[in-house]
């Protein structure tokens, strides 16, 4: 299986044929304007210049013509010489659907190829200027001793991407405040902001619910680029669930949650974030919670939290700024 930078390396190398396409089309459409606009330009110079009336020829002036070679039509600058025969474009700016031979966009991505790689072992100080974003999954983050006590924690129980591009007024049980989603995370201006959503609203079964969450993540992610500029967005992915559970919550399934995450790790490429495969850490082979961190089927206890907190810190993506427990990644990259 292609690892990491490769991947990378491949979205980057179809964006470029993307973007060149794209260019070469551009010339194309300025090229074919300018073609028009010069043969309509000759056309209109043809059809205002003078023509002479005919004459008639008399009996004199027929007897004394002479053959003589017909004199080449004068050139003058706004009236250049044809120097080749008349060519028909009355149908220049007609065009034919053609087949399409460049792939535009990723489809049926495998999460694993595209989750980030470990990179090293940050500080925990590292997390003391980050912003984690979730429902009562990530409200753990808060409650529980994991390391990261000085973190800013914006957790809301029931809450989904909706509530965030809504700016729903929601509460955090453990700081016991009401507050509008969107707004209560700009206001820590972070310095890298950890979102985690998906399992309330995974609880709804409907076939369209996968679709309808990836579009409000994909409009949470547009609104917090637009205002946390430069600020590096980390998509975490949903971690399983107890194969029980689906008994009363038919739409928490693991199969399902697995799709869920290709969804959101696709997203995350065609969006510039991180995608983070907490799962990896939290669930075992068939998808399911490691048994010793399950509290309910869903939510985990505080071993779980530290195991996900262990491995955002080496999950980590390399910046020069950042400070390392032990050997720097820089080195292992070979810059």
């Amino acid at each position: 299986m292609a690892d990491y930078y490769h991947y990378r390396q491949k979205i980057e190398k179809q964006r470029r044929r993307r973007n060149a396409v794209v260019a070469l089309m551009v010339v194309l459409i300025i090229l074919c304007a300018a073609a028009g606009f010069f043969w309509m330009s000759r056309h209109n110079q043809q059809a205002n210049t003078p023509q002479a009336e005919p004459t008639m020829p008399t009996a004199e002036t027929a007897a004394t013509a002479t053959p003589e070679q017909p004199e080449p039509a004068a050139q003058t600058p706004g009236n250049p010489q044809r120097l080749l025969p008349a060519v028909d474009n009355a149908a220049w700016d007609t065009a034919t659907p053609v087949e399409q031979t460049i792939d535009l966009e990723y489809l049926n991505t495998d999460s694993r190829m595209a989750a980030l790689p470990a990179l090293g072992t940050v500080e925990r100080s590292h997390f003391d200027t980050v912003t984690f974003l979730g429902d009562s999954i990530t409200e753990g983050m808060e409650c529980y001793a994991t390391g990261y006590q000085n973190a800013h924690v914006r957790a809301y129980r029931g809450a989904g991407p909706e509530s965030v591009v809504y700016n729903t007024t929601v509460k955090d049980h453990i700081r016991n405040v009401q507050e509008p989603a969107f707004d209560a995370v700009v206001e820590t201006q972070p310095d890298a902001l950890y979102i985690l959503f998906g399992t309330n609203t995974l609880v709804n079964g409907s076939e369209d619910t996968a679709t309808k969450f990836i579009t409000y993540y994909e409009k949470m992610i547009d609104m917090f680029h637009e205002s946390l500029p430069n600020v590096p967005i980390y998509v975490q992915s949903i971690p399983g669930v107890q194969e029980w559970v689906k008994d009363s919550k038919p739409g928490l399934q693991n199969d399902r949650i697995k799709l869920v995450n290709n969804l959101l790790a696709n997203m995350a490429l065609r969006k510039g974030c991180y995608f983070v495969n907490i799962a990896e850490a939290l669930n075992q082979p068939d998808g399911s919670q490691i048994d010793e961190y399950e509290a309910d089927g869903i939510h985990m206890q505080p071993v779980g939290y530290t195991a996900w907190c262990n491995y955002l810190a080496t999950h980590t993506a390399w910046d020069r700024r950042n400070t390392y427990a032990g050997e720097n990644p820089l080195y292992i990259l070979g810059s």
